[in-house]
């Protein structure tokens, strides 16, 4: 959430929406359940929208940002005074950030009030090129809508905010023909989804020193996400596979979780979630928090924790940031070979680093902030007699701002190598490797196209599935 610096005080109307929203905000976690939304309908359908490697909620939506890392949130810079308003007549519509622009005004007014909308449209189309398991295209779109509310300017709350966040998507069924595991596509899931995905309230506590989080919360948004991954598509890059009960997309789940930052540069979160989904076939995506608080249907949870170093610089490099985490879920898990296991959990370890950036300028749409050449790895390990994949090890490289005049353009190349169980009953061979390369072009700063290219060896560890060339072209508007 992004936290600005100056305060207006509010007014009775003010007031009173504010209340509104915190009730609404309230209301969505506490009263959704399966029959309330258009979504999944039973727990086969649930399990079927949860894959080993689960899709990893995109990393770059509008209006979405990752927890903080660091003390406090983002200081907004006020625009100069003589910026042009994103709006028919006073500024080229090419130019503007978001595709709808000011709304006449309206929205500075709201904004300025502490409640920004934002909202964005994912869709692709992707084709098996060669090898796999059949040679189909697929189409699949997502449609993401959120409020964030900052209560310091509506209504004077120091460090408190809102957010609600409403998705709808459909990518059919079948839609991955790669026969490998890991999926090819971010956004994927075999089926459709209309729901409220996240509701939840945090709060800035003790000179920012304690950040808490409570409500429905998409996991990969707090906890094993790398950002300098965020422009490739391929889920592991979201998060290692091997964390395969993460309560994420579509899958969000009622939640509490709590960060401290010790220092500047070291912070330690965890999050207690419910984990109905992973073994109880559950949609939590769908759900409001009856499960979290009752085990008529579930009693499973889900926990996890991170700790890490974050540098703006580093000696020669910027950005810095290396952390571990490790999880347990403490669901009731079948075996490959048929037996129990009381629980399941893993560990994951995270680095990344601008090692390239022109110097920054403090200005709002600071392009130099965000350009650069970045690079990160991922590890992953899991228990290997519940877990399709045992270790993951994933890294990448990639540039925002590719040639001169191109600054919002990016690129980049990563590379993901899986290892699976050994327990033969499982039925998965050694390993499979995935590349992927793609070239984000940025038609305006609302529009973007992606081209984005996926190889998969030895897919599934299947030695009778031909090595699979997978291309994806997606659209992104920003609204």
């Amino acid at each position: 959430m992004i936290k600005l610096s100056y305060f207006q005080r509010p007014s009775a109307a003010s007031l009173a929406i504010a209340s509104t929203l915190a009730g609404l905000a309230s209301f969505a976690a506490s009263a959704q359940h399966e029959d309330d939304v258009v979504g999944v309908s039973d727990t086969f359908d649930a399990v079927e929208l949860i894959p080993s490697a689960a899709a990893a909620l995109p990393p770059i939506l509008s209006g979405q940002e990752a927890g903080a890392r660091e003390r406090g949130a983002a200081v907004a810079v006020p625009p100069p005074a003589d910026s042009a308003r994103e709006w028919f007549g006073v500024s080229d519509w090419w130019t503007w950030q978001r595709a709808t622009g000011d709304w006449g005004g309206g929205r500075t007014a709201l904004e300025d009030a502490g409640i920004v909308f934002s909202g964005s449209l994912i869709s692709e189309w992707s084709d098996v090129f060669h090898g796999g398991t059949a040679d189909n295209s697929a189409f699949r779109f997502l449609l993401d809508l959120n409020m964030s509310v900052e209560l310091e300017k509506l209504v004077g709350l120091k460090g408190g905010s809102i957010f609600i966040d409403f998705q709808t998507a459909n990518t059919g069924h079948g839609a991955m023909f790669d026969g490998g595991l890991q999926t090819y596509s971010n956004i994927a899931i075999d089926g459709s989804i209309t729901q409220l995905s996240q509701a939840w309230y945090e709060q800035w506590l003790f000179e920012e020193v304690l950040r808490i989080k409570v409500g429905k919360v998409d996991a990969n948004t707090e906890f094993a996400y790398i950002p300098a991954a965020g422009g490739f598509i391929n889920a592991s890059a979201g998060f290692t596979p091997t964390i395969f009960a993460l309560p994420t997309y579509p899958n969000a789940s009622t939640s509490f979780n709590a960060f401290v930052y010790p220092s500047e540069h070291t912070y330690i979160g965890t999050g207690i979630y419910d984990g109905a989904t992973a073994v109880d076939g559950v949609p939590t995506g769908s759900r409001g928090p009856s499960t979290f608080f009752s085990d008529d249907v579930s009693d499973d949870w889900f926990f996890i924790a991170e700790t890490g170093i974050v540098f703006e610089e580093l000696g020669s490099l910027n950005d810095v940031r290396a952390g571990v985490g490790g999880w347990w879920h403490t669901g009731d898990f079948t075996t490959f070979s048929g037996g129990n296991e009381d629980g399941a959990g893993g560990f994951y370890a995270l680095a990344e680093a601008r090692v390239w950036g022109p110097e920054a300028e403090e200005t709002e749409a600071c392009c130099d902030c965000c350009r650069g050449l970045f690079v990160f790895a991922q590890y992953g390990w899991a228990n290997d007699r519940v877990s399709i994949v045992t270790q993951q090890i994933g890294g990448g490289v990639s540039l925002i701002g590719t040639f001169a005049g191109r600054d919002e353009d990016s690129t980049g190349i990563y590379i993901s190598y899986v290892d699976f169980t050994n327990d033969p009953a499982a039925g998965y061979g050694a390993s499979e490797t995935s590349f992927e390369l793609f070239y984000d072009f940025a038609l305006t700063p609302a529009l973007h196209i992606k081209p984005d290219l996926q190889y998969f060896m030895n897919p599934s560890g299947d030695a009778s599935i031909d090595n699979a060339l997978v291309g994806t072209l997606r659209l992104t508007i920003v609204f």
